[in-house]
């Protein structure tokens, strides 16, 4: 009987019996530090109204060249220009809608998405206890051709040097995976400021401060430390792109054309379903 049992499973499995994984969406995801359109150098927009139009459209060029169906922004700025007379929302995210969490110093974030693709089921912010600048995460869940994905978009703390606070990078991003280690799907990107600080020197790359997400059974876009700040020799790999229960490919880091100090990292993600 148990050699009947086995030769039916092999017939099965050889028939096409088995288990199989199928494609139920994939879409195309795009994360970028601008650092409010400042090129890094302040917490406001530092292009004048009267190049704004001309900087706009090379922004614009440079994300319709992705493609993206959701984009997550970190250091994003609503006012596009210092005078606040062009809206970044619209000048460059017009065919996108839009969930933007408050600006708070340096931080600020963002995620855009295809309504043709993406429909906002929830949203959310969360500033973090422990912190020294303050630091929070945007997450908007949306149903992505019927599949609910939570997008998180944070900007961690750099301070770890300070007296205090060698523990809150980590303690903000064991935060982020508490608040969703029971969710299927999740995408959370940002720039996590991973390296250790000294005031007057550079700061040292740390991508092994990634394997807090790796343990908890997340996966890195990001996978072998690529620097992706600062633009003109990127060392430092403190941007990256952290999933559940999606698969990745085509992973690449764009330099934007410069209209950041940061590279961004463009992704194809797709979920599986079972046949």
């Amino acid at each position: 009987m148990r050699n009947i049992i086995l030769a039916f499973a092999v017939a099965c499995v050889a028939a096409g019996c088995a288990t199989k994984q199928v494609e139920r969406t994939s879409f195309r995801f795009l994360h970028w530090s601008v650092s409010h359109f400042s090129e890094g150098g302040y917490s406001v927009a530092s292009i004048p109204d009267s190049k704004g139009k001309a900087m706009a459209a090379k922004y614009v060029k440079f994300l319709d060249s992705v493609d993206a169906d959701v984009i997550g922004i970190s250091g994003y700025d609503e006012n596009f220009t210092t005078n606040g007379s062009i809206k970044a929302a619209t000048a460059l995210f017009g065919g996108y809608e839009k969930a933007v969490g408050p600006a708070k110093g340096d931080v600020c974030n963002a995620i855009f998405f295809k309504p043709g693709k993406a429909t906002k089921i929830d949203e959310k912010e969360v500033f973090f206890e422990r912190h020294f600048e303050d630091t929070y995460y945007k997450a908007v869940k949306l149903n992505v051709s019927g599949v609910p994905i939570w997008f998180v978009q944070t900007h961690l703390d750099s301070n770890t040097y300070l007296s205090g606070h060698g523990k809150d990078r980590e303690e903000q991003m064991q935060k982020i995976i508490a608040d969703f280690r029971d969710e299927p799907y999740v995408v959370i990107a940002g720039d996590f400021r991973v390296g250790v600080r000294i005031p007057g020197k550079r700061c040292f790359p740390a991508p092994e401060e990634y394997k807090v997400f790796e343990k908890a059974g997340f996966e890195l876009a990001n996978l072998f430390g690529t620097g992706t700040y600062p633009i003109e020799s990127p060392i430092q790999p403190i941007d990256n792109v952290i999933l559940k229960g999606l698969e990745i490919s085509e992973v690449r880091f764009l330099e934007g054309g410069r209209l950041s100090d940061h590279l961004a990292i463009s992704c194809k993600l797709t979920v599986y379903g079972q046949k």
